[in-house]
């Protein structure tokens, strides 16, 4: 069977196999195309009839495994070749005017053999310079710029840099999911190599994202393989990348570059007589593109610093080239202040690099100052180089001659845990002065309980309303909480039974006598008194006055008691702090020991807190509160609550309620 045959019965059999197509669906077509490594790309369409909607979109996922795994039954025709299988999707129209063609191409000859052609007329010196770079730009189709920079990097094969360059978008653009098949062409891959840009570099300029991975392996091909490309000329990008890596590996300088002539001035040099060896240099700058491709990282620091480079010479094994590579980048600002000094790609420092991070330290100006006189931090500070990370003999010894590195809690730290210095004494016991309106600072579950608009007037004489808040918490201090409870369905009958004593009972048997006798010829006091008290008060109690007393009695008891139970929850999630010494209307007095809440801080945030406070514990804790660094307790209540009437101070109101009662009745 030959492949069109075979791309027929493919396509036939996908089409088939779809039980529930949507509306839109229109079929499968299969395209198979050699590539240049000797494979097999079965590429398989899904196509539409119109542009696709969000079903349509889900049919295809649903269906891409099914349609892989129906083929890989039915590729065996296609012989020893290896292959792979690819999809996409597309409308019927779009494959036919863009897709189609590309595939058709495709089979007649890759683009890879295409561009191959182009190589091999400009090995064999058909082509001059000045047509090489028309060939980038009229017939790759590369901006001039991108033309250029590859025409100066890679000579005569800046040509076969291209088509790598354009083969590895090509690839990143097929592991987008949901990308369109029909944009995934060379044209696509070559517009979107020459539209990246970036903030420091000028749009189309290859040379930002791909700089360094072309001049690896043009530092390779020219110096490890002497300019010889031919065996590795199929490889990929990504596979010639590893080829140069290993390269690079073996000689110790991955990541340096050839011959490179160093313009920045040297303020610190450790090479040896044969000029190989390590310098510290000064870049002059505070954003430099070089340090950004060497190292990578951004390359850049703040506004005013300036950027310093640890660099190594290292001649090459044939003596005729010698390699360039950064090793440290430091930030330091006009004021002596290091803000960072990191590795690669804003690694931490290896130690071996120890011995020439110190003379820094030491190193002076032409002012007669020091290059450093302290430290500050810029980003993912951790990583930078500390000078905890020297040996102790090390560090007690640059103690001794630059005391006034030593000024952050940090390095004052180390000294105490050397013993060079002494620990100083902490005062940890504070004592908080809370306002009544502060306490939901240091307790979750505050809540607004009303709002109202008051008539203020400005000391120029405006008028303006201002909205009052009443806060719970506050509330639950100036004792006025009682309104919190809400119980009005209060049964007097229970009261009656189990809360009123003894005077009260006779104070209403009095009331209820006076209203048995008023008008009644017939009263008999010995029935009176044997008459069961409650049946006397739903007999004679007609305006009630008698039932809403003890009602009230019993309202304002149990609000008493859940104004109690409120502040002694309250003073209970406060004492989580300390002692309260002191909890009323005028606000809360609180002792606190914070010594256990700064343990809990890593080294970093600690001294970060003290020297924000001046060593101010009391504001240190406020600092934490305020940022989340401490777990404030939580109030709230319990639903199961139920009051618990003071016997005594509802007996006293009752009395009171009582006698307005009798009043009412007798005037």
């Amino acid at each position: 069977m030959n492949l069109s045959a075979w791309e027929n019965a493919a396509s036939s059999l996908l089409t088939s196999s779809v039980n529930k197509p949507s509306k839109n669906f229109y079929g499968i077509v299969v395209d198979v195309c050699p590539d240049s490594y000797g494979r097999y790309d079965v590429h398989v369409t899904t196509l539409f009839k119109k542009p696709f909607k969000q079903e349509d979109s889900d049919f295809y996922y649903q269906h891409r495994n099914k349609f892989e795994n129906y083929l890989k039954e039915f590729l065996p025709p296609l012989g020893e070749k290896s292959y792979y299988v690819s999809q996409g999707a597309s409308t019927v129209e779009s494959y036919e005017t863009t897709g189609k063609p590309y595939y058709e191409m495709r089979k007649k000859g890759t683009i890879e053999e295409q561009t191959l052609n182009i190589l091999k007329k400009l090995n064999e010196g058909l082509i001059s310079e000045a047509s090489k770079k028309k060939v980038l730009i009229d017939k790759v189709g590369l901006s001039e710029e991108n033309a250029d920079y590859l025409d100066k990097t890679c000579g005569s094969l800046a040509v076969w840099m291209a088509n790598k360059l354009i083969d590895y978008q090509l690839k990143v653009m097929k592991s987008w999911v949901g990308f369109d098949e029909k944009e995934i062409t060379k044209e696509a891959a070559v517009e979107r190599l020459n539209s990246r840009s970036s903030l420091t570099l000028p749009p189309g300029n290859l040379r930002n994202y791909y700089g360094q991975k072309v001049t690896e392996i043009m530092d390779w091909v020219r110096i490890g393989l002497n300019g010889n490309v031919s065996e590795y000329k199929s490889l990929s990008l990504t596979e010639l990348l590893d080829e140069s890596k290993r390269w690079h590996d073996s000689l110790g300088v991955s990541g340096g570059q050839i011959n490179y002539e160093e313009k920045n001035p040297i303020i610190l040099d450790f090479k040896d007589k044969d000029g190989e060896g390590f310098y510290w240099v000064d870049l002059q700058t505070n954003d430099s593109k070089e340090e950004c491709e060497r190292m990578g990282h951004c390359g850049r620091t703040g506004y005013g610093n300036n950027l310093y480079s640890l660099r190594e010479i290292k001649k090459l094994p044939n003596d005729k080239y010698t390699i360039n590579k950064s090793h440290l980048t430091a930030s330091i600002g006009r004021d002596g202040t290091l803000y960072q000094l990191k590795g690669p790609k804003n690694s931490k420092p290896k130690e071996e690099f120890h011995s020439y991070i110190l003379p820094l330290f030491y190193h002076q100006t032409d002012e007669d100052g020091y290059l450093i006189d302290g430290f500050g931090t810029e980003y993912a500070s951790e990583r930078d180089f500390k000078l905890t990370d020297l040996p102790d003999s090390v560090i007690k010894d640059l103690y001794t001659n630059r005391p006034e590195l030593f000024g952050t809690r940090s390095l004052q730290r180390k000294l105490i845990e050397l013993g060079v210095i002494d620990a100083p004494q902490i005062d940890y016991n504070i004592t908080l002065n809370i306002k009544p309106d502060e306490v939901g600072t240091y307790v979750n579950g505050d809540w607004v309980l009303s709002r109202r608009k008051v008539k203020t007037t400005t000391p120029a004489g405006q008028t303006y309303e201002r909205t009052v808040e009443t806060w719970l918490f506050e509330t639950i201090l100036s004792g006025d909480a009682w309104e919190l409870w809400d119980n009005h369905d209060v049964d007097w009958k229970l009261s009656l039974q189990y809360e009123v004593d003894n005077t009260n009972e006779e104070k209403i048997r009095h009331i209820l006598r006076y209203l048995a006798q008023k008008d009644n010829e017939d009263f008999n006091e010995e029935t009176f008194n044997n008459e069961d008290i409650e049946e006397l008060i739903e007999e004679y109690d007609n305006d009630y006055e008698i039932r809403r007393a003890i009602s009230n009695a019993t309202s304002n008891a149990e609000s008493d008691s859940y104004v109690n139970y409120l502040y002694k929850e309250l003073k209970s999630e406060l004492e989580e702090y300390g002692q309260v010494e002191k909890m009323n209307d005028e606000g809360v007095i609180l002792h606190v020991n914070v010594e256990p809440y700064l343990n809990n801080l890593d080294e970093d945030w600690y001294d970060d807190y003290m020297e924000r406070c001046n060593d101010d514990t009391e504001c240190v804790f406020e600092e934490m509160i305020a940022q989340g660094d401490i777990d404030k307790p939580n109030f709230s209540t319990d639903d199961r609550w139920y009051p618990d009437i003071d016997g005594r101070n509802f007996n006293e109101m009752l009395s009171d309620y009582l006698s307005e009662a009798e009043s009412h009745y007798t005037k």
